[in-house]
């Protein structure tokens, strides 16, 4: 039997929410909606142990430290920081670092920003 229901293929840029995350998280799309960073009253102290519990529950289950989890708005932010991470730590070691021209666009921005920094970015075909 053919369906007309169009059929997603990128899963890696979104993904529908597992039920259970929805159930987590409704309360703070609903009822608690602080700033962690608004540290001078309870709804961004309610927010931030929030966070932080989910931090642990995260790194206990890969077997990490709580520090080690960061959380970050989406897959660019995360690639934004884990290159400028890498190039910031490593910087005394050299400074290149080598890519693919098709990678994604928010590696390739973030690899050509970093090259304005004294960067040696190489890219290949």
């Amino acid at each position: 039997m053919a369906s007309n229901s169009p059929i997603f293929m990128d899963y890696s840029a979104t993904t529908p929410c597992d039920e259970r995350v929805v159930n987590e998280m409704l309360p703070y799309f609903t009822r608690y909606f602080g700033n962690t960073a608004s540290r001078t009253h309870s709804f961004g102290w309610q927010a931030e142990a929030a966070v932080e519990q989910a931090r642990e529950r995260v790194a206990k289950l890969i077997n990490a430290q709580p520090r080690e989890i960061i959380f970050t708005s989406g897959a660019t932010e995360a690639c934004n920081l884990a290159l400028r991470g890498v190039f910031e730590m490593y910087a005394i070691k050299g400074n290149h670092i080598i890519t693919v021209k098709t990678e994604h666009k928010a590696v390739l921005d973030t690899c050509k920003a970093l090259e304005k920094k004294e960067l040696r970015l190489v890219i290949w075909m």
